[in-house]
């Protein structure tokens, strides 16, 4: 290893889960502040899908799944 790097852990899989879910959700058009919120929150994410696949507006989604 070369001096200065620092050695990274293997990512759990819950961390993995959620930056997974995070990009779900930014990917749907959520700004990063709101990705992060709904990947903290119990949300069901085929819901946000399905919300925003049927024109949902990105707000409207927010208030009925938070």
């Amino acid at each position: 290893m070369e001096p200065g790097v620092k050695k990274r852990k293997p990512l759990t899989e819950d961390t993995a889960v959620r930056r997974w879910r995070r990009a779900q959700l930014l990917g749907l058009g959520f700004t990063p502040k709101e990705a992060e919120a709904l990947t903290k929150a119990p949300v069901d994410l085929g819901l946000v899908r399905n919300l925003v696949a049927s024109g949902c507006p990105l707000e409207t989604v927010r208030r009925i799944v938070l």
